[in-house]
């Protein structure tokens, strides 16, 4: 039986079969799942009801989220060099901490779903994975720190 969510097997509450190994070297030492025993439906309800409720919770949190930093614009600094070349890059943890300190809005560098760092100046669309059904985008302006 989960006791958390585990890609690719279930979710928490569910009885699962896997092969002795995974359980025994995988699931059980991190507390991802406990045998099933007797009385075990009463444990995988108590749980998929936890799940649920949490899941609802983190969802409401993130929409909340996405409708107040959806659109929002953040302006950025970028060293150039001669011939508009870029000395490093925009990251997804320089977009989180110019969200915070331009708008007092603390999200996790992870939620950022920049597929490469920005290296050139101008306005550039990053998404937000807030949650797995929320998604959001800020706008970010980068300009050239002299």
């Amino acid at each position: 039986m989960l006791t958390k969510d585990v890609p690719n097997i279930g979710s928490a509450g569910d009885v699962k079969e896997v092969t002795d190994g995974y359980g025994r070297n995988f699931l059980f030492p991190r507390k991802l799942a406990v045998p099933a025993g007797r009385g075990f439906e009463a444990e995988a309800k108590r749980l998929k009801d936890a799940a649920t409720k949490r899941e609802t919770k983190d969802r409401v949190e993130a929409q909340a989220l996405a409708d107040e930093i959806n659109n929002k614009t953040v302006v950025v600094r970028l060293k150039m060099g001669a011939e508009e070349k870029a000395f490093g890059s925009i990251t997804n943890q320089d977009i989180a901490a110019a969200l915070k300190a331009q708008h007092r809005v603390d999200i996790d560098r992870h939620k950022i779903d920049l597929k490469e760092p920005i290296k050139t100046l101008g306005e550039h669309q990053v998404p937000l994975k807030l949650h797995r059904d929320v998604d959001a985008h800020v706008n970010v302006i980068v300009t050239q720190d002299r």
